[in-house]
C-alpha cells in the first residue's frame, strides 16, 4: 500500500504554534537536509521506511527527493504540485485550489489567520525540543493529528508526525540541515520524454 498524493501533500503540514512558525519560517528556507520517512498503515505494525533528501525554498516551496527503496520526486511550487516516479514513468501533476488547501494545513506556514481558523494549537517544550499538537477544527478533514518536533534553540524541524481518519500513521524524520542555493528552476518540474501526465 502506497499512501495518495493528498496524503503526502498532508505531511508536509509543517505549521506550528504562531510564536514558533516565523521562527521556522525564517530558517527553513534556503536549507536542505536529510529525511526518512516511515508510513504504517492502519492494522500494520512495521512501517514502510524511504528516504532521501529535501530542499527548502521560499516556502512553502520544496522539492523531496527519494532515493531508496525506489527513487520519486515531489514538487511544490507554492501553487502546482508534481509528484513524479520515474519507475513508472509517470507524473501526478495537481493545482491546489482554495479548496484543497483546507485538507493540507502545512500551505497555512505564512498566514496566521488561516492556521488559527484551521487548528487549535497545543505547544509543550520537551527537553531541548518545542512539541506542538495541532487538533484540526474541522472534524471531516483528512487529518486527524499533527505532531511538530522543533529544536528550542535553531527552530528547525526535527519531526513532523500525523495520522489520517482512517487510521494510517506517518512520521517524517529530518536531520544534517545545511545552506543550499536552490536553481532557478528547483521548484517546477518538466517530465522527461515519454512520462505520462496525470492532472488530478
Amino acid at each position: 500500500m502506497k499512501p495518495s498524493l493528498l496524503l503526502f501533500l498532508s505531511f508536509l503540514t509543517l505549521s506550528i504554534h504562531a510564536a514558533e512558525i516565523d521562527k521556522v519560517s525564517a530558517v527553513l528556507a534556503g536549507k536542505e537536509a536529510s529525511f526518512t520517512q516511515r508510513f504504517t498503515p492502519k492494522g500494520f505494525k512495521k512501517p514502510q521506511v524511504e528516504s532521501g533528501k529535501v530542499l527548502f525554498g521560499a516556502l512553502p516551496q520544496m522539492r523531496w527527493s527519494y532515493s531508496s527503496p525506489e527513487q520519486k520526486l515531489f514538487v511544490y511550487d507554492g501553487n502546482k504540485s508534481w509528484f513524479y516516479v520515474p519507475a513508472d514513468k509517470q507524473v501526478t501533476v495537481a493545482a491546489i485550489d482554495a479548496q484543497r488547501r483546507r485538507d493540507l494545513p502545512f500551505l497555512v506556514i505564512g498566514d496566521p489567520a488561516a492556521r488559527e481558523k484551521a487548528f487549535t494549537v497545543r505547544e509543550q517544550p520537551r527537553g531541548s525540543s518545542i512539541v506542538t499538537t495541532l487538533t484540526p477544527r474541522d472534524a471531516h478533514g483528512l487529518l486527524a493529528a499533527i505532531v511538530v518536533t522543533s529544536s528550542a534553540s535553531t527552530h528547525l524541524i526535527e519531526s513532523v508526525e500525523y495520522t489520517d481518519r482512517q487510521g494510517n500513521r506517518t512520521v517524517f524524520e529530518l536531520s544534517g540541515y545545511h545552506p543550499a542555493a536552490p536553481a532557478p528552476d528547483a521548484f517546477r518540474f518538466t517530465p522527461p520524454a515519454g512520462v505520462q501526465q496525470i492532472e488530478q
